[in-house]
């Protein structure tokens, strides 16, 4: 394990300060939430260091130091671990503090399913098997063997290719399982505000996007792909008590407390 250095100490512990009260810290404050012994002239020399090299900003003369844009990047990249499924609760618990810390999540059950098998019953129906779903069709013997050179490609494939070869009747009942993917799409209202702060709709069109949440690769998102000043986090969950998978996704502004919400979604 890597040994943390004071001055990163120093910049870890007024980050998780300033992310919970949006106020800037000063060294006497800081010393006092601290466990480490230091006086408040030792910590405002690593506060000049930590200015120096850009992880740290003083507003005003007479106030303390907020975090920069870049500290709080590195500080999430560190954090934030997608590595792993978050296993959630339940799905109210993520409604409701989504609200709280000013949030915009989606949490959609995962279509991207892989095509099993075809099973024919009586020939009369044709069932298609994925992972966790399944769509049954009027028995068609060459629509089966069609079908059967396809197994092994995902059900978002397989709708893609239904519409283009005039499977119809296949393309809608895949469709239908797409539109009931959505369990949970929560804080619109603060997506909305910081798109009219920012003057800036067009990650707001990708947000609105079908199936917007499963185009995109689990990863930490900054600037580009969301508005400077904001972070978006995509990762697959589990939850409820049979730890069903799901796609999960993010979204806040850089300063938002997500280290306190992914603890508390998992309680």
């Amino acid at each position: 394990m890597k040994r943390i250095s004071k001055q990163e100490l120093i910049l870890e512990s007024i980050i998780q300060e300033y992310l919970k009260s949006k106020m800037p810290i000063g060294s006497s404050d800081l010393q006092m939430k601290m466990t480490l012994d230091m006086s408040p002239s030792t910590i405002r020399i690593y506060f000049k260091k930590l200015s120096d090299i850009g992880s740290l900003v003083q507003l005003h003369v007479s106030s303390g130091r907020v975090p920069t844009h870049s500290a709080l990047v590195d500080y999430w990249t560190e954090k934030i671990n997608i590595t792993h499924p978050l296993l959630i609760k339940s799905v109210e618990k993520v409604q409701n503090f989504t609200k709280e810390y000013n949030l915009f999540c989606i949490l959609e059950r995962s279509s991207n399913a892989i095509f099993k098998e075809v099973v024919c019953v009586e020939n009369r129906f044709l069932i298609l098997v994925f992972d966790g779903h399944e769509a049954i069709l009027k028995y068609n013997i060459k629509v089966e063997q069609f079908l059967n050179t396809l197994i092994g490609c995902s059900m978002r494939e397989l709708k893609d290719i239904s519409a283009q070869v005039g499977l119809y009747e296949l393309h809608e009942k895949l469709s239908n399982i797409f539109s009931k993917a959505s369990i949970l799409k929560e804080g619109e209202k603060e997506m909305y505000d910081i798109a009219r702060e920012m003057q800036n709709d067009v990650f707001i069109q990708r947000f609105q996007k079908l199936h917007f949440v499963e185009s995109i690769d689990d990863g930490i998102y900054f600037d580009g792909f969301v508005p400077k000043g904001c972070v978006a986090i995509k990762q697959k969950v589990h939850f409820g008590e049979d730890a069903s998978s799901a796609e999960f996704f993010c979204f806040g502004r850089i300063e938002s407390d997500f280290e306190s919400f992914f603890n508390k979604v998992k309680e």
